[in-house]
């Protein structure tokens, strides 16, 4: 059985085809990821994929994820690939989910409900998974949602300071995102420690091409995180703002923008490509701060102490950690953003090998710490379209798929 893996980002679109073996381990048929889709950055679209082991590539327009799903589906068609089921990672399920979902009828009904609950993921998810229904008809497709691994939040880190009726009603509590790469980087960061899953302390930065975010993980979940209700809060990101005065937002309306205004400015305007007016590419702006743009410096230095908020807060909150951890794309490919992050952290355990971090090959997992730092630092590679083949495999314990 062949299943195919999308994984939907807000700039990005990874993909993977994954042989089921019954007994061992799956074979990885052909893998590979669409970058700069639909955003703002000096380079074009450009779509990589490997097979046996050959790297290809081309340059091409990405203008939407469905695009690049097209895309993506035609070189699997090429090569021959036969697709048996289809896994989707969804952002956010909202109240209709809470498991994975096959998707019938009233599961694609439902998860356009969902379309504004994570209006620059879920509607473009959603899109690829029209195009599959019409590239691959009759191959069942099944959706995996990031929020699911988040539902053990306490109630002191989900509330917001707001009348409590208003946020039942109205949904509006902290929810989490990035749940598939947090629960494959706790896992393999237990193993790597030598410890059992609930006995490890981590802090998991999560720093993609599109959105990031942090996590603090204990007992075996976890604890807080820095999106909230929406995947517009917390970190700065390419184009997302993070967090912000809410009194802006208010002034915004009062001088006459409408709700989509103001949604359009705030995600798709802001964080890297507003501070800088350049790029919304975090090495696009590192490389351009080097060369003396004043703006990118800026951009670089809040998206830095930003980031180094959360992690000084969630090492106070979990009393102190295991390890931190890099990873996603912008976590494991920018050893100038992981050495900003970690300066002057000594006096919270926190001591950087800047050797090992600049010498990381950007593909395998590495403790880039010194040795006499009380908190390990890992740069760990994601695998969110392993976690959503687990799902779907039924190593997920949520469900099998069973041969036709």
């Amino acid at each position: 059985m062949n299943i195919l893996v999308f994984n939907c980002g807000s700039s990005s679109q990874g993909f993977t085809v994954f042989h089921r073996n019954e007994h061992a381990d799956p074979d990885v048929l052909i893998s590979g990821k669409a970058r700069n889709v639909a955003t703002k950055t000096k380079a074009g679209g450009v779509l990589e994929w490997v097979v046996d082991g050959v790297t290809n590539g081309i340059e091409t327009d990405l203008s939407s994820h469905a695009t690049a799903a097209e895309k993506i589906i035609g070189i699997l068609k090429d090569y021959e690939v036969r697709i048996d089921a289809v896994g989707h990672r969804f952002v956010n399920g909202g109240r209709y989910f809470r498991r994975t979902a096959l998707l019938d009828a009233d599961a694609l009904e439902k998860l356009r409900l969902c379309m504004p609950l994570a209006p620059i993921h879920n509607p473009n998810s959603y899109s690829v998974i029209e195009v599959c229904q019409e590239q691959l008809p009759g191959v069942p497709q099944y959706a995996v949602f990031d929020t699911a691994f988040h539902a053990f939040l306490p109630a002191e880190n989900t509330a917001y300071a707001i009348p409590q009726q208003d946020a039942e009603a109205n949904g509006w509590h902290k929810i989490g995102f990035h749940g598939l790469s947090y629960q494959y980087v706790s896992k393999r960061a237990a193993v790597l420690l030598g410890k059992p899953l609930d006995k490890v302390k981590l802090i998991m930065c999560h720093l993609g091409t599109g959105g990031a975010s942090v996590c603090a993980f204990r007992d075996g979940h976890s604890v807080d995180t820095s999106m909230g209700c929406s995947t517009a809060a917390g970190l700065v990101m390419s184009t997302r703002c993070g967090d912000i005065d809410p009194g802006i937002v208010l002034d915004m309306i009062r001088k006459g923008w409408t709700p989509d205004q103001v949604s359009a400015y705030l995600t798709r305007e802001s964080g890297l490509i507003g501070l800088s007016a350049y790029s919304s590419n975090l090495g696009e702006i590192i490389e351009a701060a080097e060369q003396g743009n004043k703006a990118c410096e800026l951009a670089f230095n809040v998206y830095v102490n930003r980031l180094r908020h959360y992690i000084g807060a969630y090492l106070y909150e979990l009393n102190g950690a295991d390890a931190l951890i890099f990873t996603d794309d912008a976590g494991i490919k920018f050893a100038k953003m992981r050495e900003a992050a970690c300066r002057n952290g000594e006096f919270l355990g926190l001591k950087l090998d800047l050797d090992k971090n600049y010498a990381y090959d950007k593909k395998s997992e590495a403790c880039i710490s010194s040795a006499d730092s009380q908190v390990q630092i890992w740069v760990i590679p994601t695998n969110e379209e392993l976690t959503i083949y687990n799902e779907l495999a039924g190593n997920g314990e949520e469900l099998e798929i069973r041969e036709k």
